[in-house]
């Protein structure tokens, strides 16, 4: 069979265009999460997000890229880290560690703030879907809670998602629920945001290495962590294998200013009424701030899952 000059003229673009994309996709796209939630929602009520999956492992760099075939997340319960950024003239500013700091400080159970939210264990679950791995379990701390139900559980800190292939061409979605806060009736709180660790795994006997200088290859190959550099790590995970930092898997809460409104004390907060926004704004002195809740070292370790690293001990999986 022949093939006019023209046909095959069209063939190569179409290729080329495919290999472009395939190609930027893998060296520019990250893990992150696709949406956001808003603060004030009816108590007990449940919003739903989904964490993306955006590349395959180390195509850019080397040339041969791996399907993902497994997934750790670890949210940030065990001691984390809380910083306080306070905004001006609708600029935010730099964020500072507050040493003192707890969740409890900030996040409640309902608007008129007399429940305090302690932890993020068990506010964050999965939903079922095998879209991209045929096995998902959620990773539960030796803690344990009563439900509104009556029943007794082990604290969910994060889950783990094996049996997978995530295609090196394609993009895939993991879907997960959050249990609703409110933040601090009399606070000029305007949102949160939590910074999840995330470890994306190719091959599961690979191990965190360190980057080719560069280049998005690691040593090891197989492995993509999602962690911001600047945080300690445990001694299994070296810095220089982090793949990207702060703002890769950031799940932000927003302050919804209907549900959950700000006192007149804060400084050019908007204000609602009667279930609306007027288009005014509060004329207080207390400066708006953002606050952000870091994973320590402790909760970075629960990345490991049995099959790749050691797990933390008492961790459980139900």
């Amino acid at each position: 069979m022949k093939f006019s000059a023209k046909a095959l003229k069209i063939a190569a673009i179409g290729v080329s265009a495919v290999t472009m994309m395939i190609a930027t996709q893998e060296a520019s796209a990250h893990a992150t999460f696709l949406n956001t939630v808003n603060s004030g929602t009816a108590i007990g009520a449940t919003s739903f997000s989904r964490l993306g999956l955006n590349h395959a492992c180390n195509g850019a760099a080397s040339g041969i890229s791996y399907p993902i075939i497994a997934q750790s997340v670890a949210i940030p319960t065990i001691n984390p880290i809380i910083s306080r950024a306070d905004v001006a003239s609708g600029v935010l500013g730099n964020y500072s560690v507050l040493p003192a700091a707890t969740v409890a400080d900030y996040l409640f159970t309902t608007e008129a703030s007399t429940v305090a939210v302690t932890t993020l264990a068990n506010r964050f679950g999965l939903v079922q879907s095998k879209d991209v791995f045929n096995s998902q379990i959620e990773q539960r701390s030796p803690l344990s809670t009563t439900t509104s139900h009556g029943k007794t559980t082990n604290d969910v800190v994060g889950w783990v998602s094996t049996k997978g292939n995530l295609q090196i061409n394609l993009n895939g979605e993991v879907p997960f629920r959050f249990a609703n806060v409110f933040f601090k009736k009399t606070s000029c709180l305007r949102n949160v945001t939590v910074q999840i660790p995330v470890v994306d795994i190719c091959k599961t006997s690979a191990k965190p290495g360190t980057f080719v200088a560069g280049t998005l290859a690691k040593a090891s190959g197989g492995v993509e962590i999602w962690v911001d550099p600047a945080l300690t790590t445990p001694s299994w995970l070296p810095q220089t294998s982090i793949e990207a930092g702060a703002g890769t898997t950031n799940f932000t809460i927003n302050r919804d200013p209907i549900a959950n409104p700000y006192p007149a004390s804060c400084a050019g907060a908007p204000i609602a009424a009667n279930g609306v926004l007027t288009g005014t704004f509060t004329s207080g002195a207390d400066a708006l701030f953002d606050i952000k809740i870091q994973p320590s070292a402790d909760d970075i370790n629960k990345l490991q899952f049995p099959g790749w690293g050691t797990p933390v001990a008492g961790n459980t999986f139900e």
